[in-house]
């Protein structure tokens, strides 16, 4: 890629984050009480003006503002990948990968919770040009075997075939979602192998390697905190591949009896450096926080795409999370302090 292509990536995303939501911006949305008022507020602001110029505010559904905001971030993300010509495009496209394992997995949610309305908003047809997945039949899915018709022509038929039941209270949701991530994973990592090498072959996995650390942990939280599992189903559901904390480490956090004490554990590892004095009250917020303050670093100081782009999708996605939030908040009618704990910005 010559080195006035790296500039254009690099200056486009930089110029497209300058648009997202500022300290200033989500002060203002926390307090608002109504989705209308939301929806008026961000269609004023440029990163916004477009995805939503034709929505009415009085008559948008959450679930539709929801589809509407991850529309607008995979538009984006796609504005990049779109000006990426050399053999490592697949590296750039690992983020369709993502959204269909959260299209699946929202199906599923679906199928067990019956709510089949509720996915009518959040399944993206923008998204049917780019996977193999049927999207026209995903929307109309009730069961699993509806499910595994839509799927037949991608890669995830194999995946959710050994997970086949007819009973909607059998799915095994969270060995399902496991196997997604360890395909999203091992997608990550693949497509590294095949088109990087030297220190930003390193960095990227390191990128990835966080991320699979996190996200274990805060598993190991959740479960431990709301569904009292025991350590061996938790180690279960853990990506153990690719993973730089040893096994000792995390055999340490799984005997914690109090889930709370991982934030103090923690705060004692080597994940410390890039934590301050703040009390975190969520541990979702501290793993988020982690991600955030190192996507921000490759944001402002890397010259080099590949970490650019990564750094801007996990910008995106945190920014999709704290609307979401705000979004729920709204809808349950939270208090502002404590839908301000749970955004990241």
């Amino acid at each position: 890629m010559s080195s006035q292509a790296n500039n254009s990536i690099i200056s486009k995303a930089k110029a497209i984050y300058g648009n997202f939501l500022k300290l200033e911006d989500y002060e203002r949305i926390i307090k608002m009480q109504s989705i209308p008022d939301l929806v008026s507020y961000l269609k004023k602001q440029k990163h916004y003006s477009l995805a939503l110029k034709d929505v009415q505010e009085n008559s948008i559904h959450r679930g539709q503002l929801e589809a509407l905001i991850r529309k607008n971030s995979f538009d984006n993300i796609f504005r990049l990948v779109k000006l990426v010509f050399t053999k490592d495009k697949e590296f750039y496209k690992l983020n369709i990968v993502a959204q269909e394992n959260e299209i699946i997995l929202s199906s599923l949610r679906t199928i067990i919770s019956s709510e089949f309305d509720e996915i009518k908003g959040k399944i993206p047809f923008f998204f049917d040009t780019h996977t193999n997945i049927n999207m026209e039949k995903l929307f109309k899915v009730t069961n699993y075997d509806e499910l595994l018709e839509a799927l037949v022509d991608s890669n995830y038929y194999p995946i959710l075939k050994k997970f086949y039941t007819k009973n909607a209270d059998m799915i095994r949701y969270l060995d399902i979602e496991h196997a997604l991530e360890v395909y999203y994973y091992d997608e990550a990592f693949r497509r590294i192998e095949n088109n990087y090498s030297g220190s930003l072959k390193r960095d990227i996995e390191s990128i990835y390697q966080t991320r699979i650390e996190l996200g274990n942990i805060i598993k190991i939280y959740r479960l431990k905190k709301f569904y009292k599992a025991d350590p061996i189903t938790i180690k279960s559901v853990l990506i153990k591949k690719h993973m730089r904390i040893s096994e000792k480490k995390i055999d340490e956090i799984l005997q914690l009896d109090n889930p709370d004490l991982i934030l103090k554990y923690l705060s004692k590892s080597e994940y410390a450096k890039f934590t301050n004095e703040k009390d975190y009250v969520y541990v979702e917020y501290y793993a988020g926080r982690i991600k955030y303050d190192l996507a921000k670093k490759f944001m402002y100081f890397s010259t080099e795409v590949p970490k650019v782009f990564t750094a801007f999708v996990t910008l995106s996605e945190i920014e999709i999370e704290n609307l979401t939030n705000i979004i729920e908040g709204i809808r349950y009618q939270v208090d502002e302090n404590e839908i301000k704990q749970m955004l990241i910005y």
